[in-house]
Parts: structure tokens; C-alpha cells; sequence
């Protein structure tokens, strides 16, 4: 079950701003309007990117130009939040006053709180409270000497302990768990209520070691400094164990010195120098330590930062490694000078964000600063970065000069020599992001002055170098000084956490500049504890600075500023103030911004370019025809440029883009970790963010567009007429051009709010909920839509309208079919995912759900009435695939046509889907899609039950057989009635698909024919000529256009379209036919042509067929041979002749001349001679002695074999071999007889009683008896004795001369061929007494024939006796001489005559 949506849909909209109306710019702004928009504004643009690496801007500096100062009247870049010090509490003071031994103090920004310890007391409150009572801890017995803050280790403590709190003593370290939580009744922030709990268990002795300073890791690693010089860490655990105590003290540098007696280390080894600083790189897992003596050491700590710290590197010579730094020796020398004021004084690790190649700054006493390497790779495969393995001092830079010196102008100078420019004396500093705070004793007071150095981004004057390399401009940084001096000396100084910009998209915020970052998160922020008090400080931003200049009204400051950031900047950031508004800004800054927008003294006026410059010419006026261009050049191509946009419109697309880019390529929803659910990639809070950025900047572009329209060309103040006609029609066309890009911008800007609101409500619905009831298509498309598609892409377009309608599909199931409150809440979120339309149509839904609840008839038909009516009224807002279901459940079978004809029409208005050629093909497509499926998805249901989608499932279970049947039929007469042909096409290819040729066939419309013309590919396609390839449904479309014909009794066009069929070209996968299926196709058109009569058309078609017959045939024959050919080459030709057999009908002179010829197959060579026709007696007697040859030998030598092997002789393989020889004429025969031209019985005789008679094909000497032959031409005869007698007769009637006559005139051979005569008589007359008695008394052909065979009796009987041997010749004419006399009885007093 999916939870109810929420209660009060109007509290959806943006929480700061109300949701702006629907302007008519995003509504008619198309998907790929948009993607043009955000591309002109990256264009404008251009190149914003990444900071250059700190090196590189470093190495690029002139030393003239390292620093620079605000302009007279400028605000200074810092500022205290309070204007007087938060003092020490009274009860700090009063302890300290008392102090004994010691006393520290620091600060905490991750618990907003400052701390000091007096003596053995540890005291916590709050800086940014004003008399924050603190928080006392005395619960140890010696002096505190260091404090540090960790976050524990995962799994040590319970979650309540949020922080660690590490104080030394003397004589021992422990750990105080610190408990953070909201104030009384959840008011406050998460630090408002903070208590200390002691951990008992979680202490470790001192060992006589004075720790001096604690770090610890962003993993929960503490390090400790101790005043012997070594690194020690605490270790701890939930638990103790053999081989690891629950919390232990572990020295990291002790070496063989940790086992000496504790009085000879500083005996022998001189006195230690403490470590007063350590720094951790949570980013590169390097430690870093600093002596009291300025010596560098550098820890590896692993890849992931839970190995041992390794020592790999140490700067024992500060001064000497300093200056081989790059310009080391302007800043130090040679390595001598002020040792006092070249010592480090603060250190701090540069995060790779800033620079790949620098890793740690150090700061000397005077302000000389020194960027080091600790690795000599800058990029490596460890996710870390590379390893550390050196320390070398990088580059050298000079302290800051004097402020006087920066007094006449803004750049400042350096000073000069060995020595730093002014005599710094900085006692406490800190470094982050770029900026570099340095607190400084005032001399002779006990006062604090502070310096800032940050990056100077404006743009520097005209004349001055900022580096030698082109494309990487130096480092210029901003001295700014706080204006009073803090009291007492500074201790520490610590920068406040603030929560990572929502919109920065993953990257830190020290990879861009402040430029960039300055419209997404807070200035930043710092804490400087003194001995007198905490001072909260803000660093002022560029924006920061424009809105006091604003507020002071003053033109020049104003003026100097757009010089010195640049137009573009100066706009984005006045945008940036103008969006904003009150309580961030104040009004009057509000409105002098959006005035310094319109100045064209500060933005400028957009400009076409003139005709000269570049050699391009000026592009024609907007709405001119080309008539107007004088001298225009009909054959030229006139490139037509971009107008040079204003400050105004630059600035306007530098923000955009900034507020767009850190989400325009961000993923809208993957898949969560180890589940298929999908999840939103951004937050609803980082949506909810830029949802009010880009509110507050439609709001402000909507009046900034209607004050823009409503100005005069000519610039500020100037008329019209005071221009030349040419430049006035120039400045008319950029305002135009520029203005519609505006447009352009305001329409992505409304469209990405609207898509940011759309996309928040379904996250806080649960989008992966939703998913799971998407179509896969689109959930798929939802797995990778970016947020660009999402705003500016069809596709997104798609899955958001899918999404909203399951959203809305929840809320009236939720809600019992009722949406109003939803969908004026989408309507004013995001009007134009969610129209009017959409309103409606979700109204009509709401009313079909309560049609389905309805249990009176008559109020489910009401009710369905008015839901079908009202979605007619917007049928492009309909969702089919939801609503036709319901409408069959409802059985509305008209609304099931009506409502996919009416958006059918409303989506193709032009009717561009009745149109031949490619555009007409696609509407058609897009119609069938969005609009007929759905319809299509009952019919399938109603034809098919097992066709049914899931959406129709439990319609499909709900219906009997009858009912069933009852709703096809009206079904299909609605849709025949249909005047659509696009939706008739649809019909006929569902019931093709479906294989419902009954019901196809039976609707009575006239566009069946065409269609199925058409959708079988057979558009002019003739009688005998080949088609295709065809698909599958091609073919499916054909067969049913066959029947289609055959139903109408119009057998010729049913034959035809068989013909087609079995004729067309093959092709891969699903277009191959094979060749069965091809005789098939053969055999029924020839059923067909009989049903018609036309002789003409069915000898064709069986000469066809008998031919597809023959091919198969040899193809089984060739791809045996395949299979048998021991030979490569061989086996490689038969199955390319297979192959290229199979791929078409060949004709039966490329199959007899191609393949069976070469294949030396000549039985079936027979049989396509005798399919030809072929009239060459002396070639078909030749392919008979080739084809009984063949016979004849392949048993012959198989018999051969057979014979060895049981010891017999040649006569039973002759035997073997005659009987083969003998089935194969009977067999080819019986197929030609009486055809003379392909069954020469003569010859084919001959050859059989020479094969008998051990002569032929070779002489093998092992005769054999003639009554095979002759059983074997009496079959070949088609059982006609008479006819064998007459073959015979026809043998012995050869003359010498003639062809074979002499073997046959052979005496041997000859009274062979009697005897065999002699034995057909005898047959034929045998076959002559079998008829019925009194046969021959009425029937004159049987006398005849007795005749005959009597007057052949007597006329062989005659020739027998002239042949040797006389006695075996005697005794054959006795035997014909008795044929004879046995025959008289049957002529009946007829007399034969002999020939």
C-alpha cells in the first residue's frame, strides 16, 4: 500500500518565496528553446573553470606587483561582527588573577566556543553569546598544560559522545567525552547545549613528558607534541585486549633514546627542542610537526591514514632550504640574516583543491611566507595522491609592505634587499581557502593588530605586469587591516566551519574563486582569542563590498568599481543583490543595484559590430528584408555575428550559469547502494535552495525585462534623432537582439525552477516508489536523465509527465478520486510540467475512479459520460495508457475509439501522417504510439487472453467466453466505423499480429486491400518478378492478403500473391526463407491456379515447382558431399554452393549448368532434361551411359568388396551391380515414358543387355540372365509387355552402319537380344489370355496385337536360324516358331502379315 500524500498540498510551493506566476515565456518555450538558452549562456561566458594551481600563480608573480591595497574609501575586506571584544568571563579572569603555575587559552569553532585553563581548571563558553556563563571542569589534580579537540573513532563511544576533549597534565593525558544538543523544547543550534562527561577508563600517565601541543585526524587519530621533542599518540579503543590496552601512550621518534635512563638523553644528546605545532592533511594523510627550533618533519601516514607515522623527510636549516626556494634569495638571502625573524611561527598543510605540487606554507616571524613539496610526483595511483617523500622548499614569497606604501595607488610595492618590507612581528596566524590572517603586537602596547591577505580578483591596471606567462596571470593578493586594534596579544586564531554550499555540486569551495562561490554560501568567517577577550571577524566578499559602495550612493566609487572587476562581474554581483533583497540586503542596496543595471555609463549598451571590423560584415536590420542591404551579393555567404552584449546581459548569464552548472549535469536519480530502488541525487534542501535562487531571479528578470522594453534606444538620456540614422538602426537591432536572449534566459530560468519544485515534491513522495509504477522504458530513461534533460530535453519532458501522473494516480487513490488540491499545487509549482489541460484531465480521472467505485448502472455510466467528455476537451493531455483500462472495465467501447481519434488529431493537426515520404512515416508512427496501442491493448486482450499486458490482466480474468466474444464484436464494429485510416492500419497490423484472420477478414472496409498491399511491401509488384527481403510481419500481412483474395474467390491474385511469395529474395535472420517453405508456398498456388483454370498459369507454377523440388534435392546432395570431402578446398566449395542454393530460386538452366553438371549428379541432370524438354538425343543417350555408368560402378565396387570378404566370385557383384543399373532405368522410366527425347528406351536397352551380358561399361566376363531387364523395362513401360517387345524390335532393327549398330549386329550380343524378345512375347502374351474370355470376340486391338506378336514370332524365328552356334540358334527359333502356334488361337481366322 503507498502512503497518503500530505494533508495541505498548498504548503508544497518554496518555503521563502511564493511560486512566481506562469509567464508565457516558459510555457512556449520548446526543449531544445531551452538547450539554446543555457548554450548562448555558456558561450557568453566563455571560460570559467577551475582556479589555477597555486604554484603556477605563485611562480608567475612579479615581486612589484605581489600585493595591492583597496582604493581610497573602499571598505576595509574584514570587519569585526561586533563592534566591541567579547571579554574573558568574570570567573576566567578571577581564577586568572589567582594563577599559580600556568595558563592557555584557545577557541573551539566546531562547538562555538572559546576555552582557557588556569592552574588544574578547564573553562568552556560560548564566543558568540554575549556573558556565556562557562562550564568548569577541575576534576584534575596537576596544572593543565596543552588541550586539544578530536572527533572519537567510530564504534568507541555511544553516539551521544559527539567530540573528545584531550587535556594534559603534567602528569597524565586524559579524554572527556563532549555532549552537544539542541536547547530546552529543540531551540537553538545543534551546540546551543554542551556538557563535558568524564571517561574513567581513558587515561594514560604523563611518563615526566610536558606535552605542548594536540591534533588529531578528521578519523579520530590524536597526536601529541611533547617538550622532548617526540611525537606521541594516544591510542584508545572500546576494549582491552593481550595485546593492546584499552587507551595507551605510543612515542612515534623515541628510538633507541626511549630506553635510556631518562638523565642520559640530555646529557648526551643535548636539550631537546619541543614541538609546538602539528598539522594533519586529512586529504594526503600526511603529518606534519614543528620544533620550537624551526625544524620541519614530515609523517607519512598511509594511503588511507591508519599506518604508523613514518618519518620521511626533515628541514633541520630553515633559512639555508628557504633560499633555495624560487625567490628564495630575494626573500632570505643566502641563508643567513634575521634568524629571530626567520623563524616559523605557524604552519599550515594546502589542500590539494588549492595546488597539486605545494603541500604545506609556513610563516616566519616577520611575515615572510615559504610554500614547500613534500612529494616529488605531483599525481599518483593512490586515491590519496602520491606518497611523501621529500620536503623542499618551493617557493619564497615577501611580507606584506606597509600600508603607506600602497597610498598613492592601489598596487603595493615589496620591500627591498634581504629584509621583509616592514618589520612584522606576528605572533599568532591562520590560513584557509586562500586567506591568510596575521596578527601582529603592537609595539609598546598590549594591543593586536590584523592583517588579511587574500586573493586580489580585480582586474589589474592598464601597464602593470602580473607575470611573465600569458595564460596564467600572477598572484596578486589584497592587504586589508582591521581598522582598530584588538586589545590584548593574540593567542590564537581559527576560521568557523560553516555548512558546505548546497550548490557547489561535490567540489570544495577552494576550487573556484570567490567570484564564483560568493552567490552560493556565507562569507567566511574567523575567531581570534586574545588574553582580553574572543573578536568574531568576517571576511567581506566582492558582493559585500558592492553593497556598502551601494549604500553610499557615491558615483565615482561606483564607477571605480565596474572598472575594477570588469562589467560582466560587476552586473553579476548587482544581480546577485538584487535577488537577494531584504533581510540579506537592504532595500536600498536592492534598488541601487537593479539602477546600476540600467546605467549604461557602468553595463554599456549591447553594440553591433561595424561593417570593417574583422571583415565582417554588419548583419541586416531585424525584421529588414535583404532588398535593404545595399550592394548585397546574392552568390555571397554574409556571416551574420553576434551583437557585443552588454555588462548587463554578461553579468545576467555569469550568474545564471553559476547557480546552474553545479547541477546541470548532476544525475536527477540512481539506483541506492545494494538496492534497484531509485534515489534523488540532490537533496530536497539543495533543491529547495536553488528553487528560491532561481524564484528570486525570474521575479527580478520579469521587471528587469519590462524596464528593458520600455527604454528608448540612443543610451542614457540621449534622444534618438541625436543619432545617425545608420548607428541608431544598429543600437534598435542589439537592444532587439539582446533582449530576446534575455527572454531566452528568463524562460530556462523560470523552466529550471519549476523543474527543481517538480522534483523536490516527488522526492518527498519517495521517487523510487514512483519508479517502480513507470513503464520500464521511461523508468530506464530515469535511471540516466541529467537535471539538463530534465529541464530542456524531450525525453525529460516524458518522464516527468509519466511521474506526475503516478503521483496523481496515488493521490486519488488515496483520496477516493479527488485532486484538486494537488493539482493547483503542481499548477503553481510547476506550471508548465502541469497545465491547465493536465487539470482537467486529472479532474476526469478523479471522476472515471468514481465511476469504478459506483455500484448503481446508471451512475457508472453518468459519471463515465462526463469524464470521457471532459478528456475529449483535451485529448493531448490524456494519458491512454491509463485511461483506456479503466475505460474497459467501464465497457465504454465508444470512448475506446473516440478518445485515441481525438488526440490522434489534435497531435497531427495537418494530418502529416497521410503524407507519403519519410515526415509522413514518422507522424504516422508517433500517432500509433501515443495514441492506438492502448486501444490496440484491449483488442488484444479480447482476441488473445494470453495477450493481455498487466494493465488488463485482472479485465481479462473478470471475463467470461461469452462476454468476451459479446465486447470483440462491438469492439471491432466501432473501429471499422472508424474514418481514420492511420487507426484502420493499426487494426489490420494488431489482428495480423494476432493471427485473428477470421475477424480481420470479416470487417467490411475498403482500406484492407491497400493496406495489406502496403504493409506486405508488394506495392508494384508484378506477376513473376521478385520481391523483397520481407520481415516476418511482411510476410504474416502477405499470406493474409492470399487468403484475403482466396475469401473473395479471386483464385488468379491468390495464386499470384503465393508465387510472391515463394519467389521473394531471402535476407538475414527473420527475412530467410528456406527452401520447403518456398515449395509450399509453390504448391499452394498451384491449388489456387486450379481453383481458377488457367492452364498458362498452371503449367508455370508446377515447372516451378518441380524445379524448387530439383533444387532441394541438390542441395541435400551437395551438402552430403560436404560432409563426406576429406579435401578442405573441396568441403569449402560444396558448402558455398549449398549456401548460395539456399539463398534463392535458381532457374533450371543456372541449376543444371552451375551445380549439376560441376557436381557430376546425373540422375538429376536427367530429370532437368526431361523438365527442359530437351530434344538432343545423342546428349540425353550420353548423360544415360554416364548415369547407368555411375550406378553400375559404385555397386560394382561395393560388391566387389562384399564378394572377397565371403570368397565369392564376379558374379554376384555384376549381379549387384546389373539390379542397380536396372532400378534406376525403371525408376527414371517410369518418370519419362513415353517421352522418346528424355527416355531413349533403345539405347537405354542396349545398355542394359550389354551390362547383362558382362560387356559394358567394362568387360568383366560374368554374364547374366536378361529376365532383370526385362522386369525392368516393362516397369520403366509402364507395364507394357508390348511396348518392350516393340523397344526390342526396335534394337534388332538397327543397321550395321548405324550408331552401335555394329555391337549390336555381334552374334553373341544379337541371340541374346532374341532371347529376350522371345521371353517378352512370351510375357505379353501371358498378359493377352489373362483378359476376361469373350475379350477378344468384341474388341479388334487385342487380335491386333496377337497379330502382331505372331508375325514378329515368325519373322525372328527366321532370323535365329541364320546366327551361331546352329544348335543353340535351332533351339530358339523352335521357341519362336511355338510362340507362334500358341498365339493362332487368339487371332480368330486373322492372318498377320509379317514385317
Amino acid at each position: 500500500m503507498f502512503s497518503p500524500p500530505p494533508a495541505a498540498w498548498a504548503d508544497v510551493g518554496p518555503v521563502q518565496q511564493p511560486s512566481p506566476t506562469r509567464r508565457p515565456a516558459s510555457v512556449a518555450a520548446t526543449p531544445d528553446q531551452l538547450a539554446q538558452a543555457y548554450k548562448h549562456v555558456r558561450s557568453v561566458v566563455q571560460s570559467e573553470g577551475r582556479t589555477p594551481d597555486l604554484y603556477d600563480l605563485l611562480s608567475h608573480s612579479v615581486r612589484e606587483t605581489q600585493y595591492s591595497f583597496s582604493p581610497q574609501g573602499w571598505p576595509s575586506l574584514v570587519r569585526p561582527l561586533s563592534p566591541v571584544l567579547s571579554e574573558m568571563p568574570g570567573m576566567v579572569l578571577e581564577r586568572y588573577n589567582a594563577c599559580q603555575t600556568v595558563a592557555f587559552c584557545g577557541v573551539f569553532p566546531e562547538l562555538k566556543r572559546a576555552w582557557a585553563s588556569v592552574d588544574n581548571s578547564f573553562f568552556l563558553w560560548r564566543f558568540d553569546k554575549w556573558q556565556d556563563v562557562p562550564i568548569e571542569y577541575s576534576g584534575e589534580e596537576q596544572a593543565i598544560v596543552a588541550v586539544g579537540l578530536a572527533r572519537p573513532k567510530p564504534g568507541v563511544f555511544v553516539e551521544a559522545i559527539q567530540h573528545v576533549l584531550v587535556l594534559c597534565t603534567t602528569s597524565e593525558i586524559v579524554l572527556l567525552g563532549v555532549c552537544c544538543s539542541r536547547g530546552p523544547g529543540g531551540a537553538g543550534d545543534e551546540c546551543d547545549e554542551v556538557t563535558l562527561q568524564p571517561l574513567p577508563l581513558y587515561s594514560v600517565p604523563a611518563d615526566n613528558v610536558t606535552m605542548v601541543c594536540v591534533s588529531s585526524t578528521a578519523d579520530g587519530r590524536i597526536f601529541l607534541g611533547g617538550a622532548d621533542g617526540h611525537l606521541y599518540e594516544l591510542q584508545y579503543s572500546s576494549g582491552s585486549s593481550w595485546r593492546s590496552k584499552r587507551c595507551q601512550k605510543v612515542c612515534h621518534t623515541g628510538g633507541l633514546r626511549q630506553l635510556l635512563p631518562s638523565f642520559l638523553p640530555s646529557f648526551l644528546f643535548g636539550s631537546p627542542s619541543a614541538l609546538v605545532d602539528i598539522c594533519i592533511d586529512d586529504q594526503r594523510h600526511i603529518l606534519y610537526t614543528r620544533s620550537q627550533a624551526s625544524v620541519l618533519q614530515v609523517f607519512d601516514l598511509g594511503s588511507d591514514g591508519s599506518a604508523a607515522p613514518a618519518k620521511v623527510a626533515e628541514s633541520s636549516e630553515f633559512l639555508h632550504d628557504s633560499s633555495r626556494a624560487l625567490g628564495g634569495r630575494d626573500v632570505f638571502g643566502r641563508g643567513g640574516g634575521d634568524r629571530k625573524g626567520a623563524a616559523v611561527v605557524y604552519m599550515a598543510p594546502i589542500p590539494p583543491s588549492q595546488s597539486h605540487r605545494l603541500h604545506l606554507l609556513t610563516v616566519t616571524a616577520d611575515g615572510r611566507r615559504v610554500y614547500w613539496a613534500a612529494a616529488s610526483s605531483r599525481y599518483g595511483n593512490d586515491p590519496a595522491g602520491p606518497r611523501p617523500d621529500r620536503l623542499r622548499a618551493e617557493v619564497a614569497r615577501q611580507a606584506m609592505p606597509s600600508s603607506s606604501a600602497g597610498a598613492a595607488g592601489r598596487a603595493g610595492l615589496g620591500g627591498g634587499g634581504h629584509a621583509p618590507a616592514r618589520g612584522l612581528e606576528v605572533v599568532a596566524a591562520h590560513y584557509s581557502n586562500g586567506v591568510l590572517l596575521l596578527a601582529e603586537a603592537a609595539a609598546g602596547e598590549s594591543r593586536t593588530r590584523l592583517f588579511m591577505l587574500s586573493r586580489d580578483l580585480t582586474i589589474p591596471p592598464v601597464g602593470t605586469a602580473t607575470g611573465t606567462h600569458v595564460a596564467v596571470a600572477g598572484l596578486r593578493e589584497a592587504v586589508s587591516q582591521l581598522e582598530a586594534a584588538t586589545p590584548g596579544e593574540a593567542c590564537v586564531i581559527r576560521s568557523v566551519p560553516s555548512s558546505a554550499p548546497l550548490l557547489l555540486g561535490g567540489l570544495e569551495t577552494a576550487v573556484r574563486d570567490e567570484l564564483t562561490t560568493q552567490n552560493l554560501g556565507a562569507a567566511p568567517r574567523f575567531v581570534m582569542v586574545t588574553t582580553a577577550g574572543v573578536l568574531e571577524l568576517e571576511k567581506l566578499r566582492p558582493v559585500d563590498v558592492l553593497a556598502q559602495l551601494l549604500e553610499q550612493r557615491d558615483a565615482a566609487k561606483l564607477e571605480m568599481f565596474f572598472k575594477s572587476y570588469g562589467a560582466p562581474e560587476a552586473a553579476a554581483m548587482c544581480i546577485l543583490l538584487a535577488t537577494a533583497g531584504p533581510p540579506q540586503v537592504t532595500a536600498a542596496a536592492v534598488a541601487q543595484a537593479k539602477a546600476a543595471l540600467d546605467n549604461p555609463r557602468l553595463c554599456g549598451e549591447p553594440q553591433l559590430r561595424e561593417a570593417a571590423e574583422g571583415g565582417v560584415a554588419a548583419a541586416p536590420a531585424f525584421g529588414a528584408g535583404a532588398d535593404d542591404a545595399l550592394g548585397f551579393d546574392m552568390g555571397a555567404v554574409v556571416p551574420v555575428a553576434e551583437p557585443e552584449w552588454s555588462g548587463a546581459h554578461q553579468g545576467l548569464c555569469l550568474y545564471a550559469s553559476r547557480v546552474l552548472q553545479a547541477v546541470w549535469d548532476e544525475q536527477v536519480a540512481a539506483p541506492m547502494r545494494g538496492s534497484p530502488l531509485l534515489k534523488s541525487r540532490l537533496s530536497p534542501d539543495t533543491l529547495q535552495s536553488l528553487e528560491d535562487k532561481l524564484r528570486s531571479l525570474d521575479t527580478f528578470l520579469a521587471d528587469y525585462l519590462q524596464r528593458r522594453r520600455g527604454r528608448l534606444p540612443g543610451g542614457a538620456g540621449g534622444e534618438p534623432g541625436a543619432l545617425p540614422a545608420a548607428k541608431r538602426q544598429r543600437l534598435e537591432d542589439a537592444q532587439q537582439a539582446e533582449l530576446k536572449r534575455t527572454e531566452a534566459v528568463h524562460a530556462l530560468v523560470a523552466r529550471a525552477a519549476e523543474a527543481c519544485f517538480l522534483l523536490r515534491v516527488l522526492c518527498e513522495h519517495n521517487i523510487g516508489r514512483l519508479a517502480l509504477r513507470m513503464e520500464e522504458g521511461l523508468r530506464a530513461q530515469l535511471r540516466v536523465l541529467r537535471f539538463r534533460e530534465w529541464v530542456s530535453s524531450e525525453d525529460g519532458e516524458a518522464v516527468a509527465t509519466q511521474l506526475i501522473s503516478v503521483l496523481v494516480a496515488e493521490h486519488l487513490s488515496a483520496t477516493g478520486g479527488v485532486a484538486e488540491d494537488l493539482a493547483a499545487a503542481l499548477q503553481q509549482g510547476c506550471g508548465s510540467y502541469f497545465k491547465e489541460d493536465d487539470k482537467l484531465y486529472y479532474q476526469a480521472s478523479g471522476l472515471l475512479q468514481r465511476a469504478e467505485a459506483a455500484a448503481a448502472t446508471a451512475d457508472r455510466e453518468a459519471l463515465a459520460r462526463e469524464a470521457v467528455s471532459l478528456m475529449l476537451r483535451v485529448p493531448l493531455a490524456v494519458d491512454l495508457v491509463q485511461v483506456v483500462p479503466q475505460l474497459a472495465y467501464l465497457r465504454a467501447v465508444q470512448a475506446i475509439v473516440d478518445l485515441p481519434l481525438r488526440k490522434a488529431a489534435a497531435l497531427d493537426p495537418h494530418d502529416v501522417a497521410s503524407q507519403p515520404g519519410p515526415e509522413g512515416e514518422a507522424a504516422a508512427q508517433r500517432r500509433d504510439e501515443v495514441c492506438y496501442q492502448p486501444a490496440m491493448a484491449v483488442l488484444r486482450l479480447l482476441v488473445d487472453r494470453a495477450a493481455a499486458p498487466p494493465a488488463l490482466e485482472a479485465l481479462g480474468k473478470s471475463l467470461s467466453d461469452s462476454e468476451r466474444a459479446a465486447f470483440r464484436q462491438q469492439l471491432l464494429a466501432h473501429a471499422a466505423a472508424a474514418p481514420d485510416p492511420c487507426w484502420h492500419a493499426s487494426l489490420y497490423r494488431t489482428l495480423v499480429q494476432l493471427r485473428a484472420v477470421k475477424e480481420l477478414l470479416s470487417l467490411d472496409t475498403p482500406h484492407l486491400e491497400g493496406y495489406l498491399i502496403r504493409a506486405g511491401c508488394l506495392l508494384g509488384a508484378a506477376s513473376g518478378t521478385s520481391v523483397g527481403p520481407l520481415s516476418a510481419s511482411q510476410v504474416a500481412h502477405v499470406e493474409v492478403l492470399a487468403r484475403f483474395y482466396i475469401s473473395r474467390h479471386e483464385y488468379a491474385k491468390a495464386a499470384q500473391v503465393y508465387e510472391l511469395l515463394a519467389d521473394r529474395a531471402s535476407g538475414p535472420g527473420e527475412q530467410a526463407v528456406s527452401l520447403e517453405r518456398r515449395e509450399e508456398y509453390y504448391q499452394a498456388a498451384v491449388l489456387q491456379a486450379k481453383s481458377y483454370g488457367d492452364a498458362e498459369l498452371l503449367d508455370r507454377l508446377e515447372s516451378k515447382a518441380r524445379i524448387m523440388q530439383l533444387q532441394q534435392r541438390l542441395v541435400g546432395v551437395l551438402a552430403a558431399a560436404a560432409s563426406a570431402a576429406q579435401d578442405e578446398a573441396a568441403r569449402e566449395e560444396a558448402e558455398g554452393a549449398v549456401s548460395e542454393l539456399r539463398a534463392a530460386p535458381k532457374p533450371l538452366e543456372v541449376l543444371y549448368n552451375d551445380f549439376a553438371i560441376p557436381s557430376q549428379n546425373w540422375r538429376l541432370c536427367l530429370e532437368m532434361v526431361h523438365l527442359a524438354n530437351f530434344s538432343d538425343r545423342q546428349y540425353v543417350c550420353q548423360l544415360w551411359d554416364l548415369t547407368l555408368k555411375e550406378a553400375w560402378q559404385q555397386q560394382w565396387e561395393a560388391g566387389g568388396e562384399a564378394a572377397a570378404a565371403v570368397g565369392a566370385g564376379d558374379d554376384a557383384a555384376a549381379a549387384t551391380a546389373l539390379d542397380e543399373c536396372c532400378q534406376l532405368a525403371e525408376s527414371l522410366g517410369g518418370q519419362f515414358y513415353p517421352n522418346e527425347n528424355s527416355f531413349p528406351s533403345a539405347h537405354v536397352l542396349m545398355r542394359l543387355e550389354q551390362a547383362a551380358a558382362g560387356t559394358w561399361p567394362l568387360h568383366s566376363g560374368a554374364a547374366q540372365g536378361s529376365d532383370r531387364v526385362l522386369l525392368a523395362m516393362a516397369g520403366a513401360c509402364q507395364g507394357s509387355y508390348e511396348a518392350v517387345v516393340r523397344v526390342y524390335e526396335a534394337l534388332l532393327s538397327v543397321r550395321g552402319g548405324d550408331e552401335a549398330g555394329d555391337a549390336l549386329h555381334a552374334p553373341a550380343l544379337r541371340l541374346r537380344l532374341l532371347r529376350s524378345l522371345a521371353a517378352a512375347i512370351t510375357a505379353a502374351k501371358d498378359k493377352l489370355l489373362d483378359r476376361a474370355p469373350g475379350a477378344f470376340g468384341g474388341y479388334r486391338g487385342g487380335r491386333r496385337e496377337a497379330g502382331l506378336l505372331a508375325a514378329a514370332c515368325e519373322a525372328y524365328a527366321a532370323e535365329a536360324r541364320r546366327l551361331l552356334p546352329a544348335a543353340e540358334a535351332e533351339r530358339l527359333a523352335a521357341q519362336f516358331e511355338a510362340l507362334q502356334a500358341a498365339l493362332q488361337p487368339l487371332l480368330g481366322g486373322f492372318r498377320p502379315v509379317a514385317y
